[in-house]
Parts: structure tokens; sequence; C-alpha cells
């Protein structure tokens, strides 16, 4: 890397710009960057610290950073640094992940009798073999078998070369191995200045690689893990500190499956050390034969010192990332539940926070007779509500139906809570609201049921805040509008429903104009059954003092029949009613025929029936419109 470039890393290190680990990273500059570890770590201020954290978090692929890598961890060892060891054991553990690899087991026997192969040759191949053959040489004969099996093995073409322009890459267009240099001028029509030059395909090819061998990444992460067990009998009063950092870094993306928990060569030391079901070896933590994964259960390295310091384990309870170290600090909660009997009341609340609905379920155990929870405001109570995962919510509704006090919220508080889309939060703001007493001027916030969330219990809410309304010695006719008006179908079927049963509602002049005015499909339809009713049955009628305004009533016509996704069985009432209309009122065609052209042009042959019909009948009916109806309708001819 050309000086100026070091310059500019050196500057941002001076002025603590974010940018700086970046570029650091950037640098293939190998003898500068080796020199540079020493000042680094001596380098005291909170930037600089903070940068080579950050550096120790990011994936060990920065190409020629080996130098840098390894002297800065042999000068974190050297000075006991315990949180630069922490990250550094995080960092190695992560540099390492196995694969299954398909591969095979091979047998062979020699014999004095073919009758002896044979018979081993049939039990090889009795056992599960794949392959099996007899040769025969000089009197003897010789046996074989082989197996399919399957090994944990670490991809060796992981490690990262120390030239790339030397190491060898899959062609894309051919499939045979070339350089990094020739792929580059494929993918580039030229050859790079340095990997910063690559275009995105090919940089998350190279991201993949790690710096150091499989072997010396094996060597290290028995290293930095010699580190913490020395320091469990040198200083054991920061070993559960110094551990606790590691645990709080590892996340689940580090813990995918199996093999990849035991992948973390520190991590199952910390956790798992001593359980039966494991077995370390050199390149790895394996499963004991006849061991399945389940089996694997907390059995840390120095317990004691853990049981020394039961609040890390309730640290980690609140904040590790990693769900198995949230899981060992929750077995060792149940373990001992004066754990939690000794944590604050601020932390148990947090822990009712937690996604782990086995943790919440130990936290709200602990709440519950635990002295002081009548202090705690409502508006945290709620907040708690607020915050709290969707698997925990049972739990929390609990806890705060036997700790809050229903009069101690606000009506408005109430319905906010049912009208909720959590249907544990709405269960319980409707089952307090039930309780309530309700006096003059609570009626308009009771109303807002009509936009709750929780769809299975939003039906029984606004039904029962129908009564409730229906009751008010100041009943306003009005407040039906708000079922017919919501934007929930249920809610608009339980306000015709009161449209319909309760006079007071029925004989509402404005009401009425409303709904011809309505948005919605279902509003539409059943008006229109309203007014068939009207012309056709004579049965349940509108009002008398409704002024049926034409203009309304075109506009539910053209609606309904203008519609192409719904309302088929109710466009041959509204063609009825047009022909009806037009048999009554004749000189009204002009304005009513191009809305029965619609039932006429339809692709539908139900309604073009039904819309041709109406035409003939109306001809029928009205000789005089013989000319109107031939200018609206030309394709159709007219014999009297």
């Amino acid at each position: 890397m050309a000086g100026g470039s070091w310059l500019v890393i050196e500057e941002f290190l001076e002025r603590g710009d974010p940018a700086f680990v970046d570029e650091l990273r950037a640098c293939e500059d190998a003898p500068r960057l080796a020199a540079f570890a020493a000042t680094w770590h001596a380098d005291r201020r909170p930037a600089a610290r903070r940068f080579l954290l950050e550096y120790l978090r990011r994936p060990l692929n920065a190409f020629h950073h080996e130098g840098l890598v390894k002297r800065l961890f042999k000068i974190a060892e050297k000075a006991g640094d315990d949180e630069a060891l922490a990250h550094f054991l995080v960092l190695f553990d992560r540099s390492i992940r196995r694969r299954h690899r398909k591969t095979s087991r091979f047998v062979n026997e020699t014999f004095s009798s073919q009758a002896a192969a044979l018979a081993q040759q049939r039990q090889w191949e009795a056992d599960g073999a794949e392959n099996t053959g007899i040769s025969g040489w000089g009197g003897n004969f010789y046996a074989w078998a082989r197996w399919p099996v399957e090994r944990l093995v670490v991809p060796r073409d992981t490690a990262m070369p120390r030239d790339l322009t030397a190491s060898k890459y899959r062609n894309p267009r051919t499939g045979s191995m070339i350089t990094w240099l020739e792929l580059m001028r494929i993918s580039l029509g030229r050859s790079p200045g340095s990997p910063r030059d690559l275009p995105e395909k090919v940089r998350t090819q190279i991201e993949k690689l790690r710096l150091f061998s499989v072997h010396t990444r094996h060597y290290l992460r028995r290293r930095v893990w010699r580190y913490f067990r020395n320091l469990s009998e040198t200083a054991p009063d920061r070993y559960v500190p110094a551990v606790m950092i590691a645990l709080k870094l590892y996340d689940d993306a580090d813990v995918a499956d199996g093999i990849a928990l035991l992948d973390n060569w520190g991590l199952i030391h910390i956790l798992f050390h001593h359980s039966a079901a494991l077995w370390p070896r050199s390149h790895g933590w394996t499963l004991r034969p006849g061991q399945p994964l389940s089996a694997l259960a907390p059995a840390p390295a120095f317990p004691d010192l853990w049981r020394q310091t039961p609040s890390a384990i309730l640290e980690l309870l609140r904040t590790a990332r990693c769900r198995p170290v949230r899981q060992w600090a929750l077995f060792f909660m149940r373990q001992d539940p004066t754990l939690l009997d000794r944590a604050g009341l601020d932390v148990l609340l947090e822990l009712l926070q937690s996604d782990e609905p086995e943790v919440v379920a130990l936290a709200a155990r602990a709440l519950e007779n635990r002295p002081g929870l009548d202090g705690i405001s409502v508006e945290r109570w709620l907040r708690l509500l607020d915050t709290a995962p969707p698997t925990a919510l049972d739990a929390v509704c609990g806890l705060v139906r036997a700790r809050l006090q229903p009069a101690s919220l606000t009506l408005d508080q109430l319905v906010g809570l049912a009208c909720r889309r959590p249907l544990p939060v709405a269960r319980l703001g409707f089952g307090w609201l039930q309780e309530r007493v309700l006096g003059a001027g609570d009626w308009a916030t009771l109303a807002r049921l009509t936009d709750a969330e929780a769809e299975s219990l939003r039906p029984e809410m606004v039904r029962w805040a129908r009564t409730v309304l229906s009751r008010a010695a100041d009943f306003s006719p009005q407040w039906a509008l708000d079922y017919l008006d919501s934007r929930h179908d249920d809610v608009r079927g339980e306000g015709w429903a009161w449209l319909a049963d309760d006079p007071r509602v029925h004989d509402d002049v404005q009401i009425w104009q409303r709904l011809f005015e309505s948005p919605y499909d279902d509003v539409r339809l059943k008006l229109v059954g309203y007014l068939e009713n009207r012309y056709a049955r004579r049965g349940l009628a509108m009002p008398a003092n409704v002024p049926l305004d034409p203009e309304h009533v075109r506009l539910l016509w053209a609606t309904v029949l203008l519609n192409i996704q719904r309302g088929s069985r109710t466009k041959p009432l509204v063609v009825g009613q047009l022909v009806r209309r037009l048999t009554e009122r004749p000189d009204d065609a002009a304005a009513l025929l191009p809305i029965l052209k619609v039932a006429l042009r339809s692709v539908r042959g139900p309604e073009w029936r039904v819309g041709l019909a109406g035409v003939v009948t109306l001809f029928e009916r009205q000789p005089q419109l013989d000319k109107v109806i031939q200018e609206s309708f030309p394709e159709l001819q007219m014999v009297s």
C-alpha cells in the first residue's frame, strides 16, 4: 500500500473517524500492519480501544493481516487483557465451520478357501456394504468391501492464500481451475489493482476465505482457551467476568445448527466442558458414539466459580444474544429458583420482555408474591404490555390482571387495551371494560370498539357495546353510523342488524341518506335488497319521511351494476327496480337507460339475460319509449 494511504489510516485513528476500521482492513501492507500492532494496543484513548474491539469483531478475512492478528493476540495475552482475549476467543471460534462430506470405509481380508471368502462377502453385504468383491491368486482368496460413510471435515480451501494471484479458482465459463488474476481478467476485462476493485460477486467469494491454515486456526482456538483455563487458577475472580464478555458476543448465527454449535471450541468449553455426551478432539468437539445432541447438558468448566457469582447467570439470561447461552443460564435458574428471588424488581420486569417463554414464566412466578409491585405506576404496566413479545403476552397479561386494579385505569385506557391486536391484551381490556359502570359522556369513547384489531374477539365486543349503547339514557341514533361506516365487515353487519332491529335507528333520516353514499359493497347490496322489499313485496319499508333522492338512488344502482367482482345475485334486483322506476316515471329514461345498458353489456350470462329481459319488459310496458330504447340499444330490433 502506498505511504499516502497509511497516512489516511493514521489520520482516521487520530481523529477517531468511524471509517478507520474499514480503511485498516483494506490495507495489504503486511510488514507495516504487523509493526502497528504494539502501537495500537498501547494506545489508551477510548476511540483506539473501541476500534480495536470492533476490528476483532469482524471476520478473519482481511488480506495480509496474519501478522497484525498474531501480534495483537500475543501482546494481549502477555498483558492479561481479558477483554481483548474474550474477543479473540469468539473470533477464532467463528473461523472454523465443518461440513458433512461423503466418503467410504474400506476393509479387506485374505482367506485360504473360496467358501470362506464368499461367506465373509455375504456377511459384509448383510451389514450394508455398498460394494464387495473377491479375487484369487496362488491358492488364496482376497475379499474386500466398501461402506458409504459421512464424516465431519473442515474444507481445506477455506484458508486464504498468501498470494491471491497464485491461488486457484473455478472458471465460471468452463469450470476449469485458473488463477485469481485470470479470473479477474474474465470478470473485469482487465487486471485489478487489488481485491478492493473486485465486483460484488467475486468479493463475496473471497470473503468466505479465512486467514491462517486450518491447522493454525485449530491451534489458536486451543491456545486462547488455555489462557482462560490458566486464568481460573491464577486469578479465579477474573474468570467469570472475562468469559462473560465472550458469551455476550456470540449470537444465533454462530449456532445455526448442531454442527455449528460444536464448532465453537471455546463456547463449548465454557458451557458444556464436563458433559458426558462430548468427546474433545484436537480438530474439534464431537459427540461420543451413541450420544445424540439432545444429550448435551449444561456442565460448565469450573462450576464452582459460577456458583460463587449467581448474578452473572442472571445477567446472561437478560443480555445474551445466543439462544444456547440463554438456555444454559435458564437451566441453572430452574435448578436454583432463589437466584430470581435475589434479583431486583427492575430486572424481573425486564425479563418479562424476553423472547424466551420459559424465561417469562420464571420471571412471572417470581413476581407473583414480590412486595413492592403496588408502587408500580399504571403507565409502566401498560408499557410492559406494549413491549412484551407475543410468546410472553399470556404470562404478562396474567400478572397485570392480578396486580393492576381496573379502577386505576381510565375508560380511554380500557378501550385502548380492548382495541389492541394481540388477543391476550384485547381480552384483558374487554374483561375490565365489562366490569366498568358507564355514565353520561362515556358513550362516544365506547364507540371506538368498532376499530378493535383482535378479529376473533371483535364481533363479541361490538355486540356488547351495541347493547350498552342502546340502553343509554341520552341515546343517539347516529352512534349506529360508527358501525355502518366501519372498515370491518363484521362491524358493518352488526350495524345493519342494529338498523333493522331498533326503530330509533331505522327511522333516522340522516342514517338512510348516509347509507346511499356508503363506499362498502356489502352495505350497498343490502340497501338494494331493502329497496326491493319496499317496491316489490311491501314488507320491510323505509320510514315515510325518508326522501328518496333520485341522484342517490341512481348512484346506488350504477355502483352495484358496475361492480364486476361482487353482487351478481343483487344485480337482477337492480334491473327490476330500474324497470319499475322507468315504468312509473318514463321521463327518467334519459338518465336511467345508460345504467340499464351496463347490465346488457355484461359478459356474464345471467346478468346479460336479466338486462335483456328488463329492456323487453320496459318496451312492452312503455311503447312510447321505443325511439329512446332504439337509440340506447341500436343492436336490438324491437318487433311490436
